[in-house]
Protein backbone atom coordinates (compact mmCIF):
# COMPACT_ATOMS: atom_id res chain seq x y z
CA UNK A 1 0.00 0.00 0.00
CA UNK A 2 1.73 3.32 -0.95
CA UNK A 3 1.54 5.23 2.48
CA UNK A 4 1.97 9.07 2.74
CA UNK A 5 5.44 9.61 3.84
CA UNK A 6 6.15 12.44 6.02
CA UNK A 7 8.82 14.68 4.50
CA UNK A 8 10.05 17.77 7.35
CA UNK A 9 8.17 21.52 5.79
CA UNK A 10 5.35 19.78 3.79
CA UNK A 11 2.00 19.26 5.58
CA UNK A 12 -0.02 16.65 6.33
CA UNK A 13 -2.92 15.42 7.17
CA UNK A 14 -6.10 13.17 7.61
CA UNK A 15 -10.12 14.03 7.67
CA UNK A 16 -12.55 11.77 8.26
CA UNK A 17 -16.46 11.46 8.32
CA UNK A 18 -19.22 9.00 9.00
CA UNK A 19 -21.63 8.28 6.76
CA UNK A 20 -24.96 6.96 8.37
CA UNK A 21 -27.02 4.85 5.91
CA UNK A 22 -24.55 3.11 3.24
CA UNK A 23 -22.91 0.43 3.94
CA UNK A 24 -19.03 0.30 2.90
CA UNK A 25 -19.36 -1.26 -0.69
CA UNK A 26 -22.60 0.86 -1.32
CA UNK A 27 -20.60 3.93 -0.79
CA UNK A 28 -17.40 2.36 -2.60
CA UNK A 29 -19.69 1.95 -5.78
CA UNK A 30 -19.65 5.81 -6.06
CA UNK A 31 -16.78 6.89 -4.84
CA UNK A 32 -14.36 4.36 -6.11
CA UNK A 33 -15.17 5.37 -9.68
CA UNK A 34 -11.82 7.66 -10.22
CA UNK A 35 -13.57 9.67 -13.25
CA UNK A 36 -16.75 10.39 -11.25
CA UNK A 37 -15.86 12.88 -8.76
CA UNK A 38 -18.21 15.39 -9.89
CA UNK A 39 -20.84 13.06 -8.81
CA UNK A 40 -20.55 13.75 -5.00
CA UNK A 41 -18.66 16.72 -5.01
CA UNK A 42 -20.63 19.41 -5.70
CA UNK A 43 -18.10 22.64 -6.60
CA UNK A 44 -17.30 20.41 -9.83
CA UNK A 45 -18.92 20.93 -13.13
CA UNK A 46 -16.73 18.08 -14.79
CA UNK A 47 -14.24 15.42 -13.84
CA UNK A 48 -13.16 12.78 -16.86
CA UNK A 49 -10.29 10.84 -18.33
CA UNK A 50 -7.37 12.59 -20.17
CA UNK A 51 -5.30 9.02 -20.47
CA UNK A 52 -5.32 5.88 -19.53
CA UNK A 53 -8.28 3.84 -18.20
CA UNK A 54 -10.30 4.98 -15.38
CA UNK A 55 -9.91 2.93 -11.95
CA UNK A 56 -5.86 1.66 -13.96
CA UNK A 57 -3.03 3.18 -12.12
CA UNK A 58 -1.14 5.88 -14.03
CA UNK A 59 -4.76 7.64 -15.59
CA UNK A 60 -4.93 10.99 -15.18
CA UNK A 61 -8.55 12.87 -14.73
CA UNK A 62 -9.05 15.98 -15.47
CA UNK A 63 -11.52 18.00 -13.17
CA UNK A 64 -13.54 21.64 -12.90
CA UNK A 65 -15.06 23.34 -11.04
CA UNK A 66 -16.33 26.74 -9.56
CA UNK A 67 -13.58 27.12 -6.67
CA UNK A 68 -10.31 28.20 -6.74
CA UNK A 69 -9.23 30.08 -3.48
CA UNK A 70 -5.37 30.04 -4.96
CA UNK A 71 -6.68 32.63 -7.95
CA UNK A 72 -10.06 34.15 -7.26
CA UNK A 73 -9.93 36.11 -10.31
CA UNK A 74 -10.34 33.08 -12.68
CA UNK A 75 -14.07 31.50 -13.10
CA UNK A 76 -12.33 27.96 -12.88
CA UNK A 77 -10.32 25.76 -11.10
CA UNK A 78 -8.57 22.59 -12.62
CA UNK A 79 -6.57 20.04 -11.87
CA UNK A 80 -5.38 17.31 -13.75
CA UNK A 81 -4.74 13.92 -11.18
CA UNK A 82 -2.96 10.73 -11.72
CA UNK A 83 -3.78 7.74 -10.01
CA UNK A 84 -1.20 6.09 -8.37
CA UNK A 85 -2.58 3.05 -6.68
CA UNK A 86 -6.24 2.03 -6.83
CA UNK A 87 -7.38 -0.97 -4.53
CA UNK A 88 -11.08 -2.11 -5.09
CA UNK A 89 -10.78 -4.81 -2.09
CA UNK A 90 -9.71 -2.62 0.38
CA UNK A 91 -12.36 0.34 -0.50
CA UNK A 92 -8.79 2.93 -1.29
CA UNK A 93 -7.10 5.04 -3.84
CA UNK A 94 -4.33 7.32 -3.78
CA UNK A 95 -3.54 10.21 -6.14
CA UNK A 96 -1.21 13.19 -7.20
CA UNK A 97 -1.93 16.55 -8.92
CA UNK A 98 0.08 16.72 -12.03
CA UNK A 99 -0.87 19.98 -13.07
CA UNK A 100 -3.17 22.50 -11.67
CA UNK A 101 -3.83 26.25 -11.40
CA UNK A 102 -5.16 25.86 -7.51
CA UNK A 103 -1.57 26.80 -6.46
CA UNK A 104 -1.29 23.10 -5.11
CA UNK A 105 2.06 21.61 -5.41
CA UNK A 106 3.48 18.06 -4.54
CA UNK A 107 0.06 17.00 -3.33
CA UNK A 108 -0.87 13.40 -2.62
CA UNK A 109 -3.88 11.94 -1.11
CA UNK A 110 -5.92 8.71 -0.32
CA UNK A 111 -9.59 8.66 -0.15
CA UNK A 112 -10.46 5.73 1.41
CA UNK A 113 -14.07 4.23 2.67
CA UNK A 114 -14.39 1.93 5.71
CA UNK A 115 -16.89 -0.14 7.69
CA UNK A 116 -18.67 1.78 10.73
CA UNK A 117 -21.70 0.70 12.70
CA UNK A 118 -24.08 3.05 11.00
CA UNK A 119 -23.16 2.47 7.71
CA UNK A 120 -19.30 3.57 6.82
CA UNK A 121 -17.03 6.29 7.56
CA UNK A 122 -14.78 8.16 4.82
CA UNK A 123 -11.32 8.58 5.51
CA UNK A 124 -9.62 11.57 3.08
CA UNK A 125 -5.50 11.64 3.84
CA UNK A 126 -3.07 14.56 1.78
CA UNK A 127 0.44 15.62 1.81
CA UNK A 128 1.46 19.00 -0.13
CA UNK A 129 3.67 21.77 0.00
CA UNK A 130 2.58 25.10 1.71
CA UNK A 131 0.00 26.50 -0.31
CA UNK A 132 0.41 30.57 -0.74
CA UNK A 133 -2.20 32.18 1.12
CA UNK A 134 -3.30 29.33 2.60
CA UNK A 135 -1.98 28.39 6.16
CA UNK A 136 -1.68 24.69 7.18
CA UNK A 137 -4.44 24.83 9.61
CA UNK A 138 -6.69 26.53 6.84
CA UNK A 139 -5.80 24.20 4.58
CA UNK A 140 -6.56 20.70 7.18
CA UNK A 141 -10.14 22.61 7.55
CA UNK A 142 -11.12 22.60 4.16
CA UNK A 143 -9.95 18.95 3.88
CA UNK A 144 -12.27 18.70 7.26
CA UNK A 145 -14.93 20.40 5.40
CA UNK A 146 -14.65 18.34 1.65
CA UNK A 147 -14.91 15.65 3.54
CA UNK A 148 -18.21 16.07 5.67
CA UNK A 149 -19.79 17.15 2.21
CA UNK A 150 -19.09 14.29 1.01
CA UNK A 151 -20.41 12.15 3.38
CA UNK A 152 -23.66 13.97 3.19
CA UNK A 153 -24.02 13.74 -0.20
CA UNK A 154 -23.63 10.06 0.09
CA UNK A 155 -26.56 10.39 2.65
CA UNK A 156 -29.10 12.11 0.61
CA UNK A 157 -27.76 9.82 -2.71
CA UNK A 158 -28.21 6.58 -0.16
CA UNK A 159 -31.51 8.13 1.03
CA UNK A 160 -33.06 9.28 -2.98
CA UNK A 161 -32.29 5.28 -3.42
CA UNK A 162 -34.50 3.99 -0.70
Amino acid sequence: MDELLTEPGRWQGKATAKVVGPMPDEAWLLLGDFCGLHKWMRSLSTCHILEGSNNVPGCIRYCAGSVNRANPTEPVGWAKERLVEYDRVNRFYTYEIVETNKGFSRYKATLRVEPDPAGCSIEWSFQADPVKGWSEKAFASFFESMTRGVARRLEELSADHQ
